[in-house]
């Protein structure tokens, strides 16, 4: 790992900051300020560009918000509706919204890792590195980093809180199920982590139920959704049965309905689902609308606001917006 870190770190100099104009006419009112860095990271040339609220106190909490394959930072931050800013400003963390390579991610699909224009990429080092730059210029919290993935960035997210868990206090992963065994491309170190998940039943991209997508087979079977959530549970030492509840319906034209499953015990992070029943491949929110190709978008959940708040909740931040949920 040494010989590893200290390539990190020379690479790491080469990042450059500069400013980016943001368009913030499209999405929610916010005071702070956004930069692009770019830089070499493992040979190839990576980017990320980050807000940063008005007067952020040292010791803030970094959150990651990983787009979906065919995305880039910038449509993980559209597809989120520019909310994860407006709760930046309100609790004072770091958003990064980082772009993969060919608009894609290693997770921990092995027979999506193995093609050819994704052998040998290293997500992971990328993180590495935009942690370790984070902490110099921003001096966030290395105990508070999160990571947020929608679709293929769901994939990272899982990949980071498995072979990464000593870097990040929890995960949230939206459209993601875990790879079924057969298709499995990480080496899990497992610890107890805070893991939330959001899937809709009518996913046309990722299946609900597990198994390959209609697209094909091309990037391996998929566990279920439950079978995701089962892996957690245990993982993080919790075997009572869950809890249940759904969530009001906010209007009689929305034919999708959402509902919360939580395993919890005392003394050990949550593993927490929403099952938005007839949603499709998208974050809800109420900033932006994902066409209707990928799905329906239910309007009883808003993703980035219960996924800070999951975050504050497990890891100390804060109370939480709505714990009586899972309480």
């Amino acid at each position: 790992m040494k010989p590893f870190a200290l390539v990190l770190g020379a690479a790491l100099c080469l990042f450059v900051l500069e400013s980016v104009p943001a368009t913030a006419t499209q999405y929610p009112p916010t005071a702070g300020s956004f930069t692009r860095s770019t830089g070499m990271i493992g040979g190839r040339p990576r980017s990320f560009f980050l807000y940063e609220p008005r007067n952020l106190k040292p010791g803030a909490p970094l959150v990651f918000v990983f787009h979906g394959g065919g995305g880039d930072g910038g449509e993980a931050r559209e597809g989120s509706g520019g909310e994860f800013e407006m709760l930046a400003d309100r609790y004072g963390f770091v958003v990064a919204y980082p772009d993969g390579i060919a608009r894609s991610w290693n997770g921990c699909r092995k027979m999506q890792n193995e093609t050819r224009e994704r052998r040998g990429i290293d997500d992971v080092g990328f993180v590495d590195a935009m942690i370790a730059q984070e902490i110099a210029s921003h001096h966030i919290d290395p105990k508070h980093v999160f990571a947020v993935g929608h679709s293929n960035g769901g994939a990272l997210a899982y990949r980071l809180i498995l072979e990464r868990p000593e870097k990040f206090a929890g995960i949230a992963a939206i459209s993601s199920n875990l790879p079924a065994p057969d298709n499995m491309d990480c080496q899990p170190m497992p610890a107890p982590r805070p893991v939330m998940v959001i899937n809709g039943t009518a996913d046309p991209v990722n299946p609900y139920n597990g198994g390959t997508n209609a697209r094909g087979t091309s990037r391996g079977r998929v566990l279920s959704t439950d079978q995701t959530m089962q892996y957690f549970a245990m993982l993080n030492g919790i075997n009572d049965a869950p809890q249940t509840a759904r969530l009001p319906h906010q209007s009689d034209t929305d034919k999708t309905w959402v509902e919360q499953v939580a395993w919890t015990a005392p003394g050990k992070p949550s593993v927490v689902l929403y099952t938005v029943h007839g949603g499709g491949h998208v974050v809800p929110q109420p900033y932006y609308r994902f066409p209707n190709i990928v799905g329906a978008q239910t309007k009883d959940l808003d993703a980035p606001t219960v996924i800070w708040d999951f975050f504050m909740r497990e890891t100390g931040l804060g109370s939480g917006l709505g714990a009586e949920q899972i309480q």
